[in-house]
């Protein structure tokens, strides 16, 4: 199966600038008001601009972020892509933005059959319902980009297709340009960071995402793990996958986000255990790991095993790096008195110098005081990164969010976040 008819072949991507505005006018018209509104709130704010200290800016940031965030839930698609992306980085971006991001990750609207069927004919062949002897219309997941169809191949299997919104690959390259232009709007808000560089950084990795066949083999690479037992990777069915469609081996059971909602206590712990296990293992001894372990990305398939769903953002870690990684860390959370200055030029991070790392010394100090646990600490960490205007590797930054997010998790339950290589 081919998809190079599709609508976002590269023959057909090559849209024309004023046919990508004409396109995109509904969200282009969102995009404007919302810099309007931005323009005017930093002129009324202008003194705040002017401070250089970030907490004054604070009550500016959290309007932006508000407004920024609705801009995002509105226009949909990519822009929830690309907020759930920022949402990941508090190395980037104040705490105000990374709540208001945050918040989009659930809720997705999904696309009606109707206009999801001949989309299906352009991947699939017109004779795509051969393909399958069930195929539910309703989808039971959506996201920003996809949803989610179960279905059974015609040998019976069950299967989960996943299929990418037909509009949504236009809509990226139309709403590149406007991302780019919010981005100048916001710099002088947001001094310490190079926002050109961020969003550049956000529409690649937002474009890698929308091809499912490195998806496909990310889930191939990660499923040849050796795992636990108590790990579950769904097979592919490469056949019937493309850049736009991705069939694996469908995973029963509810979301790790339902049983946490529902307070089912007798199975949040030993599953929750299980994730951490896993993520340790992923990023101590695999050096691959899933980048987003958001609770929604698993299946918990009985007590104790997790189905591990979503891979098209993983991470890989050299042996070198996860050893210059976890030394710097293991100094940075007081599990050793390491000098820093050579711990993190050899973790490869730019514009550190004495004066820097004292200033960082004493806020992560005070943090600690405040309060122990590493999700928290980690936290602390990435912000004075940000304050400091230090240049972190990406590969260091993706294997803090990660454990940022399942520390926390681990916190909220109660369970002992435990890292092997910084307990001793």
């Amino acid at each position: 199966m081919s998809a190079s008819s599709g609508p976002a072949s590269p023959a057909r991507a090559r849209i024309s600038a004023p046919r990508l505005i004409w396109h995109g006018r509904g969200r282009y018209i969102r995009v404007l008001g919302t810099i309007r509104q931005l323009q005017q709130a930093l002129w009324l704010h202008r003194d705040l601009l002017r401070s250089k200290d970030e907490d004054a800016r604070m009550p500016l940031h959290e309007d932006v972020a508000a407004a920024v965030a609705e801009l995002c839930r509105r226009n949909g698609g990519a822009w929830i892509k690309f907020a759930q992306f920022l949402s990941c980085r508090p190395d980037l971006l104040p705490p105000p933005y990374i709540d208001a991001f945050t918040a989009l990750r659930e809720d997705a609207p999904s696309a009606h059959f109707d206009d999801v069927q001949p989309w299906l004919e352009e991947l699939l062949g017109k004779d795509w319902a051969r393909t399958f002897s069930a195929f539910n219309i309703i989808p039971v997941a959506s996201a920003s980009i996809a949803q989610v169809h179960r279905a059974k191949l015609a040998d019976g299997t069950d299967v989960a297709v996943k299929l990418q919104l037909p509009k949504v690959r236009q809509e990226f390259h139309e709403d590149a340009a406007a991302l780019r232009a919010l981005a100048r709007v916001l710099a002088p808000l947001l001094r310490e960071v190079d926002l050109r560089q961020v969003v550049n950084q956000l529409i690649t990795t937002t474009e890698r995402e929308l091809d499912f066949n490195q998806e496909a083999r990310h889930l191939e690479e990660f499923a040849a793990l050796p795992h636990g037992p108590n790990i579950r990777v769904p097979r592919v069915f490469p056949a019937l996958c493309s850049e736009r469609l991705l069939v694996t081996e469908w995973m029963e059971g509810p979301s790790l986000s339902q049983i946490l909602e529902a307070g089912d206590d007798a199975r949040i712990r030993p599953l929750l255990e299980t994730l951490l296990d896993s993520t340790l293992q992923q990023v101590l001894e695999f050096g691959l790991f899933h980048a987003d372990p958001h609770p929604g990305n698993f299946i918990a398939m009985d007590d104790k095993t997790l189905a591990v769903l979503d891979l098209g953002a993983v991470e890989h870690l050299s042996q070198e790096d996860r050893q210059r990684y976890t030394l710097l860390l293991m100094a940075l959370l007081g599990e050793s008195s390491t000098p820093l200055l050579p711990l993190f030029e050899a973790a490869g991070f730019g514009g550190v110098d004495e004066a820097r790392l004292t200033l960082l010394s004493e806020a992560l100090i005070a943090a600690r005081t405040r309060d122990a646990t590493l999700a928290s600490n980690l936290h602390a960490l990435m912000d004075e990164f940000r304050r400091l205007h230090l240049r972190i590797p990406d590969p260091f930054v993706a294997m803090v969010r990660v454990l940022i997010t399942v520390g926390g998790l681990m916190t909220r339950y109660s369970i002992p976040f435990r890292w092997p290589a910084l307990s001793g």
